[in-house]
């Protein structure tokens, strides 16, 4: 049987640069009537309308060997993950939750706002950004304009 809780997180924001490493450590409080080995995985997330959305490209894990402990016992455990600049598929800049868990388990612990990013490479003044994130939506709003004209003539001639 293997019984682990996160000590509860108390973190204050800080600000890194992309390419930083960062380093959390934990408080495992654990039971194990054998050893064992668990992964412990920590990245940013951030939350939009369409809920919670861990940023993968920075997760960072870690295995943890937890020695058997009858009663409950204390550990520390660190993993370290890198902040990957936008352009590679990473983080962009902006505030971000912490989000530690444990791999195959229900554990996990986070606590929101407090990984600050900047340092991403700025492409095309800051202008570029906004129509590269806008242009799903005028694709959409251009098929829509296409397809619109056509459903409705498809809708029979009744009125005349």
């Amino acid at each position: 049987m293997l019984d682990i809780a996160f000590a509860p997180l108390a973190l204050v924001p800080k600000t890194f640069n992309t390419g930083d490493k960062v380093r959390v450590t934990v408080s495992l409080v654990y039971t194990a009537g054998v050893s064992a080995t668990v992964k412990l995985f920590a990245g940013p997330y951030y939350t939009n309308l369409f809920g919670e959305h861990l940023v993968g490209a920075c997760v960072g894990q870690a295995d943890v060997p937890l020695p058997a402990a009858s009663s409950p016992s204390t550990l520390p455990a660190t993993v370290d993950f890198v902040l990957v600049e936008s352009s590679l598929g990473g983080i962009e800049n902006g505030t971000y939750g912490l989000k530690l868990w444990i791999e195959n388990t229900t554990i996990s612990g986070e606590q929101d706002s407090v990984i600050i990013v900047s340092g991403n490479p700025d492409s095309g003044g800051g202008s570029g950004n906004i129509l590269t994130s806008m242009m799903p939506m005028l694709m959409m709003v251009m098929m829509l304009g296409m397809i619109m004209p056509m459903m409705q003539g498809m809708g029979g001639g009744g009125e005349e």
